[in-house]
């Protein structure tokens, strides 16, 4: 039986970041072979998270990465059992690693993503993940992530909220190239429209973007309360337009009176910052990521 050291046992902790009383155990089992140590540990967390699999995950933690131009940005959702592991070191540091290897490899789903080599070039994500889980002890998921890409006349910022259980990623489209001082205006622009969308929480950037189901749900609610007050059959469709308008600046991000003016329409706060800097901006896209209930 070779001797287990606390050094040796130091040298598997760092390798696989699983806890030392793991390691050693797994250092026993092995002989004191550090790569057989490794694989034992890899196939406890296979199994943990197998167990595990079916536990509701209603916390998580949500990370994103920007490129340094502004033109490239991934927004994660990571998912898990309660919010003390949501808020650990090592589920932060797991999910910024994950967030850039997207961001510089370009991955398009989370089963892809999820075979993707990682981690020195020798594990995938996957089994780094089951580590994650075996040392945590909990179900742990990579939910979904979504990545925007650009070009010099395009712009993407990211907003995550305190606690990291709510994140936004946002894309601006200018018809010029976005260059100099534009660019800290257009930070502070998105910055402040990814604060809008996480307070609002909007279904589109438009009426014109908005699902034609909910949009018909929502006029069958109106005609349905009008006519039930006794409004007449002639006045409804007039009443109808006016409430559809309230209802579509509650929903429509562009339609949104703006958190930190409310003499503005976003629309407007966007029309503002485009005459200052001489681009005719519009939002493009967004997603709003939301883990536990709201």
């Amino acid at each position: 039986m070779a001797e287990i050291t606390m050094e040796l046992v130091k040298e598997l902790r760092e390798k696989t970041q699983v806890g030392m009383m793991d390691c050693k155990k797994a250092l026993i089992e092995s002989n004191g072979d550090i790569e057989k140590a490794i694989e034992i540990l890899r196939k406890k967390g296979a199994a943990v998270a197998q167990k595990r699999a079916g536990n509701a995950t209603d916390n998580g933690h949500v990370e994103s990465c920007l490129s340094k131009d502004f033109r490239k940005g991934v927004i994660l959702k990571m998912s898990c059992e309660t919010d003390f592991s949501a808020n650990t070191q090592d589920m932060k540091n797991f999910a910024k690693d994950v967030c850039e290897h997207i961001l510089s490899k370009g991955c398009k789903s989370v089963e892809n993503l999820l075979n993707e080599i990682i981690f020195n070039g020798k594990i995938t994500i996957q089994q780094k993940l089951e580590e994650l889980i075996a040392k945590i002890a909990e179900s742990i998921k990579a939910e979904e992530f979504v990545l925007y890409e650009t070009d010099n006349f395009g712009f993407i910022n990211s907003y995550i909220h305190p606690g990291a259980n709510l994140g936004i990623l946002i894309e601006l489209r200018a018809d010029k190239e976005i260059t100099g001082a534009n660019v800290e205006k257009l930070k502070q622009l998105t910055h402040d429209l990814c604060m809008q969308i996480a307070v609002t929480n909007p279904l589109s950037i438009s009426s014109n973007d908005l699902d034609k189901e909910v949009i018909a749900k929502e006029q069958e609610i109106i005609k349905e309360q009008l006519l039930s007050s006794g409004k007449p059959a002639n006045m409804v469709e007039k009443i109808m337009q006016g409430k559809l308008a309230k209802f579509y600046e509650d929903v429509c991000l562009e339609n949104q009176v703006y958190i930190k003016n409310d003499k503005l329409k976003v629309n407007q706060l966007i029309e503002s910052v485009s005459k200052e800097t001489g681009l005719k901006l519009e939002i493009k896209n967004f997603t709003r990521f939301f883990v536990g209930k709201q």
